[in-house]
């Protein structure tokens, strides 16, 4: 009879206050602080697609970006660049999945990033790479001959990205997680993440509420606490409560708790572009954007933000309470002691968009991580391969041929120019949700009449200029709320005057 594959699993130490119901703390080492770590390199598009399973809990959404990600599986390929634009916002890329492919309990179910060349073109003349197979090569033909890449062929923003020996095995743990094996870590109930010692006991005793002695007990999490765990990070002030105790939770956000903040303040508008609303007078609620490709991309491209450096953005103060506190935990880590790599701190600090997921004029400041310059495909063998991507052909014994990566959202054989994921020259319209829609009149008396039901009388139509504040401002709201762009712009629709028949921000010039 054929063996039956036992799921992996890993412990977790929990002090429990029985009085109280709730976790005070939990006592763990590598392998769960790992994984909380990998929740923040997580694209937003990727945590909206795996909350929306269930597990022990109910499917959860994630503010509007749940909307935006739906939306945008339901939307024709028509009105995208490409096929390819669905599939990548889809299916966002990680920018650091190799620190994540050894994760004891791994959720994240994105296909790992594949290279592939055009093989009549590789082994013919100037060649091009894609991490997405099938593309329509220059020549017609379809992008599927497999390559192999280096270990170092894109590791991090701060390494050098040049292969370390043609083995592609550096002799390090670079690839091992986050934390050493040594380290051990507390977390609180809210998953504040800190090293465990003298100071970290002391403060616990001190925030004791029961003078009872609490209960410890040894609790087992697979695959399914993990992704528990996700959709608690996003709603909960008490994520390890309400995951490991069961406790009755809506699982929904309430967007009264949203406040705008000043972290825009002192933040440059470089560019700006006009979008079309119309509000209800009564409600002071944006009901739809009209929009263009410049302004779509920008919403779509939230989808490929790592969560972490979302978190950057705004200072560690998202309304997301857990996951505020666990990014803000990164300053508690001691890069030599509590590390496997020293870098690790800084990249964090820095983390980046997955390599040409970014789009034009991006607003949000997050950067897209790079591909070394100069790449090669090379073999060790004078014959049939196999065939390796390399920055460093100095370390094989022969050049196949000297390649680039090309950008996988325009089609290569259409020649265009354009880097982003919305079809140039088409209109879309967004609901205060985000959820999105191509522009049509018909979705729009529709919705007016049968869902929203808002009189003509009650219909304000204005014209928003959307800076880079603004685009942050929309940003945060989509995280927390259900109303991303009336919380989002509530501050600058204050500020409108109106001018020869359109209304602009003062704050927006």
């Amino acid at each position: 009879m054929a063996s039956t594959a036992i799921p992996e699993q890993i412990s977790l130490r929990v002090v429990v206050d029985k009085e109280q119901n709730r976790v005070l703390y939990a006592e763990a080492g590598k392998d769960f602080v790992d994984i909380l770590l990998s929740f923040l390199t997580l694209p937003l598009g990727t945590i909206a697609r795996l909350v929306s399973r269930d597990s022990n809990t109910k499917p959860c959404r994630f503010g509007c970006i749940s909307s935006l990600y739906e939306s945008v599986g339901n939307l024709d390929p028509k009105y995208l660049n490409s096929e390819t634009c669905k599939q990548m916002l889809l299916q966002p890329r990680n920018s650091m999945e190799r620190y994540n492919q050894n994760l004891k309990l791994n959720i994240d179910d994105t296909e790992p990033t594949k290279y592939y060349a055009c093989i009549d073109c590789l082994f013919q003349g100037p060649s091009l790479v894609t991490t997405f197979k099938n593309m329509k090569c220059k020549c017609g033909r379809n992008f599927t001959f497999l390559l192999n890449p280096c270990k170092w062929l894109l590791c991090s923003p701060l390494l050098s990205g040049s292969d370390k020996n043609a083995s592609g095995d550096a002799g390090d743990n670079t690839w091992e997680g986050y934390v050493k094996e040594t380290a051990s870590f507390i977390i609180s109930d809210d998953l504040s993440v800190t090293p465990a010692n003298f100071n970290t006991t002391l403060c616990l005793l001190k925030n004791l509420r029961s003078e009872c002695l609490p209960e410890e007990s040894t609790v087992v999490l697979s695959s399914n606490e993990i992704l528990d765990l996700l959709k608690y990070l996003l709603i909960s002030k008490t994520a390890l409560t309400d995951s490991l105790l069961r406790k009755e939770h809506s699982l929904m956000y309430s967007d009264t708790s949203f406040k705008i903040t000043d972290e825009r303040q002192d933040r440059e508008s470089t560019g700006t572009m006009k979008i079309k609303v119309l509000m209800s007078k009564s409600k002071s609620k944006i009901l739809f954007a009209q929009v263009e490709e410049d302004f779509m991309d920008q919403l779509l491209s939230f989808l490929t933000f790592p969560l972490g450096a979302v978190e950057r953005v705004l200072e560690g103060n998202s309304g997301a309470v857990c996951v505020d506190k666990l990014y803000n935990s990164l300053f508690n880590f001691d890069s030599t002691v509590d590390l496997t790599s020293e870098n690790l701190k800084n990249m964090f600090a820095n983390l980046m968009i997955a390599p040409y997921f970014n789009v034009d004029n991006q607003m949000v400041p997050i950067d897209e991580l790079k591909y070394p310059s100069e790449l090669s495909v090379c073999s060790n063998e004078h014959a049939i391969g196999p065939y390796y991507l390399t920055a460093d052909a100095s370390l094989y014994l022969r050049v196949v041929r000297r390649v680039r990566m090309c950008d996988p959202k325009p089609p290569i054989a259409e020649g265009k120019s354009s880097n982003g994921y919305a079809k140039s020259r088409t209109k879309f319209m967004v609901a205060d949700d985000l959820s999105v829609k191509p522009f049509s009149s018909h979705h729009v008396l529709s919705s007016l009449l049968t869902e929203l039901k808002v009189p003509h009388h009650d219909l304000e139509e204005r014209t928003i200029r959307i800076g880079v504040q603004e685009a942050v401002s929309i940003l945060k709201a989509s995280m927390v709320s259900t109303s991303a762009l009336t919380i989002g712009l509530k501050e600058f629709l204050s500020n409108n005057i109106k001018e020869e028949g359109e209304t602009k921000t003062r704050s927006s010039g």
